[in-house]
């Protein structure tokens, strides 16, 4: 990415532009340390989150993805080195979790593969 764009005023309102664009439907907007973490993450900062039940850990994944993707389809000349294919891996304990936010994932219009011991199995005896 762009030196400390990110991190910068700057980076925090393009920010936090383009998620009031993607999700429409967020009634109060990220919280302050929502876009923290987004920041941290879109600059290459490895950050260590520890929230609540309900806090929205998984818009903290989200963000970045659609940030990136929407600077793939609107450029912005302050950001630059966008990668070609932004993803995220999240790794869940619990099977039903999973599957609850590959269903939210998919709302947000991004493609969601989903791995667990059954479909791992099943694939498996199905060639």
């Amino acid at each position: 990415p762009s030196i400390g764009i990110w991190t910068s005023t700057l980076g925090r309102i393009i920010i936090r532009e383009i998620v009031e664009v993607r999700i429409p439907q967020w009634p109060t907007d990220p919280h302050d340390s929502h876009v923290d973490c987004w920041t941290h993450s879109l600059q290459g900062i490895l950050t260590l989150l520890i929230a609540s039940t309900g806090w929205g850990k998984i818009a903290t994944f989200l963000g970045p993805i659609l940030v990136l993707q929407h600077l793939l389809q609107y450029p912005n000349p302050a950001i630059r080195n966008i990668p070609p294919k932004p993803g995220a891996l999240i790794v869940t304990p619990f099977i039903e979790l999973g599957n609850a936010h590959a269903r939210e994932i998919s709302q947000l219009g991004l493609r969601v593969v989903t791995f667990s011991a059954e479909t791992l199995t099943e694939a498996s005896d199905n060639g």
